[in-house]
């Protein structure tokens, strides 16, 4: 897991941060941390335009009915990486086995 988390490494969206910063705090931490750890990552934030979006819910709405349905954030973090050739990081099994895609889980406890 280690790897992803090198200083400089991958790209984001201002949405996933969202739900990072909203995990953070609703997982009890410190709302001062939170916003420290999430604003570490603004140097590797993605921009995306509205093409992008609406390619992200077509994707979205073509999504294979015998996987797990996906996220609006997900699907544009996917379609994404897909249309600027960036690994996919997730441990989200609807993503499991496509390609672009590197699954991780994240042990709990």
């Amino acid at each position: 897991m280690r790897p992803y988390f090198e200083p400089g490494r991958g790209k984001t969206t201002w949405l996933h941060l969202m739900e990072v910063y909203y995990a953070l705090l609703r997982d009890g931490g410190a709302r001062q941390a939170a916003r420290a750890v999430v604003s570490s990552f603004e140097p590797l934030l993605l921009e995306f335009s509205l093409p992008e979006v609406l390619d992200a819910m077509d994707l979205r709405t073509r999504w294979p009915r015998n996987r797990p349905r996906i996220s609006y954030v997900d699907a544009i973090g996917y379609s994404l990486a897909q249309r600027r050739k960036l690994r996919f990081l997730t441990g989200d099994r609807a993503f499991k086995g496509l390609p672009g895609v590197a699954f991780v889980r994240i042990p709990s406890g």
